[in-house]
């Protein structure tokens, strides 16, 4: 498990563990994002009628903010959005990532969690209709063909590659 529990659910604070995360992990899929959108476009199940008006990083700490989720299901989210985009031969793009995001951190959260919001909460949060986020959940859980057990190892694996990464350490 990553280090300290990263969010004060009484104040709704993004903890320094979660905003290292989210730096890393915003720049990794900024820099995905960049390389897919040079390459032919495919549409997805995921995809938005348009690219939305607010930056990855800051969508990711409007998640972590008002979901109350750690750092830890913040990474099971991210496995969770590979595996989706391997599963479906998709590719993240600016059209997609945050419907993505979204998908990734609601399943995540219901699998870890013990307490969670409904999905009205969860939709309101995201930016999308709670019908809307019904959809991309049932499609995220059919695309992981509704394997969401994370081996410890698998958890380890990419939460080394993101506290080895350059800004984890420059923050």
């Amino acid at each position: 498990m990553c280090k300290a529990p990263s969010i004060d659910v009484k104040t709704t604070q993004v903890m320094d563990a979660d905003k290292k995360a989210i730096a890393v992990i915003a720049n990794l899929l900024e820099d995905v994002i960049q390389k897919s959108e040079k390459k032919p476009k495919q549409s997805s199940h995921y995809d938005g009628e348009k690219v939305p008006g607010i930056e990855v990083r800051e969508y990711m700490k409007r998640l972590v903010r008002y979901t109350g989720c750690d750092v830890d299901t913040i990474i099971i989210a991210i496995i969770y959005i590979d595996r989706i985009c391997i599963n479906a031969g998709i590719a993240i793009t600016g059209n997609n990532v945050h419907r993505l995001l979204l998908a990734g951190f609601v399943v995540a959260i219901k699998w870890r969690q013990d307490r969670v919001h409904g999905n009205g909460h969860y939709a309101t949060v995201g930016g999308v209709t709670r019908q809307e986020l019904n959809r991309l959940e049932r499609t995220a859980l059919n695309d992981l063909k509704w394997e969401t057990h994370v081996e410890k190892s698998a958890h380890n694996k990419y939460c080394k590659q993101f506290t080895m990464h350059k800004l984890w350490k420059a923050i």
